[in-house]
């Protein structure tokens, strides 16, 4: 069992005082904790994007949704439109949702209890606690991956993180603070991101070394372990086609509302499939009489799968597609449309 808990938790405070990462959602507020609403806004965004990503796009966001009232009063449309880029849509359904949910039945506050929070469309247990310990100061301790990677090498543990996330849990309690939470829980976070590093960490100067079991054991640039991965990722087949009328307007359509890239905005493309060979001609293309030409593959890379992608190039006269949605071509960098479709539109145009 780890004994020196409170003399790590010390360090980590001290160090973050001095060191701390400036971050757009850390400006502190009301009893000198940062605003609930950035940090539940943030820990959104962070999930499965980086930190660096975010800053760009966070302040953004606050301009434009200060508070939970203003954001939920927006529309997926709106809020899936300032998305584009930071990938991962579901998170901007969610987070929406959740602002409605807020506004509705907690006045636009944002709870400040677990078993609140964790109803919450997108919100788990690490997010819940996370919003918990650094918006409230609550007594919790949520375990990110640097949060982890620093407590496998505190105890030494030579198993991968995933076979012993209750371990972690049982070890991160054992840092829980009853004062000092929200400054404790981002220590430990830029801690991780600035000395214990995921490779090379830099045990020369950290200051937690004679605590590290791992630094003792020489196990620190080996652990934590990674299980290999099984398989490489299969690739789905598409035909995306570039339409543009003598406007110069590009002809788009919305995606389900459900399922990949929900309720975003595409340009026509044929149901993507596993099987090259079953490709069947898009429904919208069949109707529009007008030749098309080859623009090349484009090659996408989601969580789950490669997107192979051959795009094609047409002109029509808006008049011939009655009822057909159109965007400006000088305009579409700006829509709605998820990163795949706007870098297909630029193949093409």
């Amino acid at each position: 069992m780890f004994k020196q808990e409170n003399q790590v938790k010390n360090y980590l405070i001290n160090w973050y005082k001095k060191n701390q990462r400036d971050l757009p959602w850390r400006i502190k507020f009301q009893n000198n904790l940062p605003n609930p609403y950035y940090v539940f806004v943030s820990e959104y965004m962070l999930q499965q994007t980086t930190v660096n990503t975010v800053t760009k796009r966070f302040n953004e966001f606050i301009v434009r949704w200060p508070n939970i009232e203003k954001l939920a009063r927006s529309t997926e449309p709106q809020i899936l439109k300032f998305w584009s880029g930071l990938g991962y849509y579901s998170r901007a359904r969610n987070l929406l949702k959740s602002a409605k949910l807020i506004n509705k039945y907690y006045k636009n506050n944002i709870p400040n209890i677990y078993d609140e929070l964790i109803k919450f469309p997108g919100i788990g247990d690490y997010t819940a606690k996370a919003i918990l310990g650094i918006g409230f100061n609550k007594s919790v301790m949520p375990l990110d991956a640097n949060i982890e990677r620093i407590l496998i090498r505190l105890h030494a543990i030579e198993k991968p993180v995933i076979k012993v996330k209750n371990k972690l849990k049982d070890f991160g309690n054992k840092f829980i603070s009853d004062k000092y939470s929200s400054d404790l829980i981002q220590s430990f976070m830029d801690y991780g991101s600035a000395i214990c590093l995921p490779r090379n960490p830099k045990c020369d100067i950290c200051g937690l070394n004679k605590f590290c079991q791992s630094y003792k054991k020489n196990l620190q640039l080996t652990i934590p372990f990674k299980l290999r991965k099984k398989s490489i990722k299969p690739i789905k087949y598409t035909r995306a086609y570039v339409i543009v009328n003598e406007k110069n307007e590009i002809l788009v359509r919305s995606r389900p509302n459900k399922g990949m890239l929900a309720s975003m905005l595409e340009v026509p493309n044929d149901v993507w499939v596993k099987n090259k060979k079953l490709l069947i001609t898009d429904q919208d293309i069949k109707k529009i009489k007008t030749k098309l030409k080859s623009k090349g593959l484009f090659e996408y890379s989601f969580s789950h799968f490669d997107l192979e992608t051959e795009i094609f190039y047409g002109n029509v006269k808006k008049a011939k597609l009655s009822n057909c949605n159109w965007i400006k071509k000088s305009k579409y960098s700006n829509s709605r449309m998820p990163t795949v479709m706007k870098k297909i539109v630029e193949m093409a145009v």
